[in-house]
């Protein structure tokens, strides 16, 4: 069995207690005490949230709203003591943005600088593959999201947002390390209609900011809704693991050539109630 030393963020409800956090020494048994380490501003949520080393620091965000268009930072050294929250406006200059969702980071190998991707609906965009009868927002708007993604050398000076990637399907929670001399990202296919996919996908890039090349369009069972994925490295192998939030609990899947994927969900125990979360080592 494996020694881990594994940390996990995640939320539970909608997001309204703040960010938790679990821990395993194997991967497989997860226990929490519940305890919130960071509670969202008055009014908003803390939905999603995802960490990540940036000099000398962890930088966590997360989603503040379902129809916002910002997210949520904050920095930390010890995941006790954090800096004051900051309200980053992502898409609130790009006319038709709904929404900012499941906001992660990871450091530019080129550049040094932080790159935080997220999915957003854009009215009028991407349009061979708007769905009426799909997911919609609060006014009833349909739901199309793709990948975008900001740049920052501070978290002070924020990029405009640019599209991360259209894989050709609306697509959520995106997730992503480097393995084996490329970058491997694990996303939602979040088609509702005319027939649900509601699975995740696998793709592939020699650079964070692509291209990105589509090798799996669904690792995960047809029978069980998934979201949320968060990537291990086991050097031979990557698990990854996803909230199937239809079931109320967590599954797995391994791979070791991101072609074949084992279900391994049987050998899960996570914390119940936990939602969307996101695994890291200390």
């Amino acid at each position: 069995m494996e020694s881990l030393l594994m940390l996990a963020l995640y939320f539970t409800g909608n997001g309204e207690s703040g960010a938790h956090l679990a821990k395993s020494a194997d991967g497989w048994q997860w226990t929490s005490d519940a305890t919130s380490i960071l509670s969202p501003l008055p009014g908003m949520l803390m939905r999603d949230p995802a960490i990540v080393k940036f000099k000398g620091q962890a930088v966590m965000v997360w989603t503040t709203g379902w129809w916002t268009t910002e997210f949520g930072l904050a920095t930390t050294k010890d995941l006790k003591t954090w800096s004051p929250i900051q309200r980053v406006t992502a898409m609130e200059d790009v006319p038709g943005s709904l929404n900012v969702w499941a906001p992660e980071a990871v450091v530019d190998p080129k550049t040094g600088k932080l790159i935080i991707f997220w999915s957003s609906t854009v009215e009028g965009k991407f349009t061979k593959t708007e769905r009426f009868d799909g997911d919609k927002d609060g006014q009833g708007r349909p739901l199309n999201h793709r990948f975008y993604y900001t740049t920052t050398p501070d978290l002070k000076a924020f990029a405009p947002p640019k599209l991360l990637w259209d894989p050709g399907f609306n697509c959520i929670d995106a997730t992503m390390i480097p393995w084996k001399n490329q970058w491997v990202m694990v996303g939602k296919d979040e088609t509702k209609a005319p027939t649900a996919a509601k699975c995740l996908f696998v793709a592939t890039a020699m650079h964070p900011l692509g291209p990105w090349t589509l090798v799996q369009r669904r690792i995960t069972d047809v029978g069980h809704w998934a979201e949320g994925p968060t990537i291990l490295d086991l050097g031979d192998r990557l698990r990854v693991y996803y909230d199937r939030y239809m079931d109320n609990r967590w599954g797995a899947v391994e791979s070791a050539d991101l072609v074949s994927w084992k279900d391994v969900s049987d050998g899960l125990r996570f914390v119940p109630g936990a939602r969307h979360g996101f695994i890291f080592r200390p």
